[in-house]
Order: structure tokens, then sequence, then C-alpha cells
């Protein structure tokens, strides 16, 4: 019981210092906010990436294959 005490107090230490630090100085709530708004858009692109990857990949492949005939077809009329 002790343990859960001690770890809810400096939970809650560490969240009234903060909230003391953004009340104090603008700047570290702008700091938080984009260093949030960071963590968001890098979990975004870890998922396109693991969920879109693969189709991406074979797009990709798609395309310059499809380049690469229409590239002979012109040297060759040409």
């Amino acid at each position: 019981m002790y343990l859960v005490d001690t770890y809810y107090i400096v939970l809650l230490g560490i969240f009234g210092f903060a909230l003391v630090l953004i009340i104090i100085d603008p700047n570290v709530g702008m700091y938080l906010d984009l260093q949030l708004r960071n963590l968001v858009v890098q979990i975004k692109l870890k998922y396109y990436l693991i969920t879109m990857g693969t189709v991406i990949k074979y797009n990709n492949w798609q395309l310059k294959r499809e380049f690469k005939k229409r590239m002979k077809d012109h040297e060759k009329h040409t």
C-alpha cells in the first residue's frame, strides 16, 4: 500500500510541477503541445507504414515497371 501511495504522490508532484511551469511560462505549454502533436504524428506515421507499407511498395514497383516499359517504347519510336 505504501508503494501505491508513493506512486500517486510522485505522479501528482510531476503534474503539479508541469502545471506550475505552464502557468509561469507560456512557452512551456506551447512546447508540451508541440511535443504531443509530434508524438501523434509519429504514431500515425508508424500505423500507416505498418498497415499501408506493403500496398505502397507494390504500387511503387508497379509504377516503376510501367515507367520502364514506356521509356522503352519511347526509345523505339524516336
